[in-house]
């Protein structure tokens, strides 16, 4: 879980000194805080799950199905796999200036919609299979997961001073293409049997 949290949590870290030193934030002759991006990625972060939970309900009221929680999952480690290649290609098509606005914010939106389909999600299935006695205690170790992430985000985000730019963003596709694999696995194999062994 934690490995799928590494770009989302380096938005507060390393994103914002790179966003600092190389994106354009001049705006109508005004030079805009770096911390607007943290504002810009809260605003879509709350758009996107309210939107995405309403188009899963859409779906289920058209369709009568919708994905599973892992299946979920899945698309939401997709989408930030999805977020941080749009941080590769503002690194890799940037020129001699700045980096505009687009695909940063194309970052934040995606990322967030990639979000919405993993946080919630993974903590409504976290307690769901948790047995009630261990309720609380399941829920506390799944926000180990969050300690986990930062802890491997502020080492990570050493690297952004020693590596190309393009190869820091690559990593942390990686990273969420590792999850997004393990998660499919988890489900082709085990997904069947651990909600058996819940019910």
């Amino acid at each position: 879980m934690g490995i799928s949290l590494l770009t989302n949590q380096q938005i507060f870290n390393a994103y914002l000194v790179w966003a600092d030193q190389q994106f354009q934030l001049s705006f109508m002759g005004e030079t805009l805080p770096t911390s607007w991006m943290i504002t810009i990625d809260a605003t879509l972060s709350f758009s996107m799950l309210v939107a995405v939970a309403a188009f899963w309900a859409f779906v289920g009221k058209r369709t009568g199905k919708e994905p599973d929680e892992l299946g979920k999952m899945i698309l939401g480690c997709a989408f930030i796999v999805g977020g941080a290649a749009c941080l590769y290609m503002a690194a890799a098509t940037q020129g001699a200036g700045k980096i505009g606005l687009f695909w940063p914010v194309m970052f934040h939106l995606v990322n967030s919609i990639g979000f919405a389909h993993l946080l919630p999600v993974s903590l409504a299935l976290f307690t769901r299979l948790a047995p009630r006695a261990l309720n609380a205690s399941i829920v506390g170790i799944y926000y180990l997961a969050f300690f986990g992430a930062n802890l491997a985000v502020g080492k990570i985000g050493t690297l952004l001073s020693t590596m190309p730019t393009t190869q820091f963003w690559l990593l942390h596709m990686a990273s969420a293409m590792v999850a997004t694999v393990g998660f499919a696995v988890f489900k082709l194999f085990f997904a069947k049997r651990l909600m058996g062994t819940a019910h």
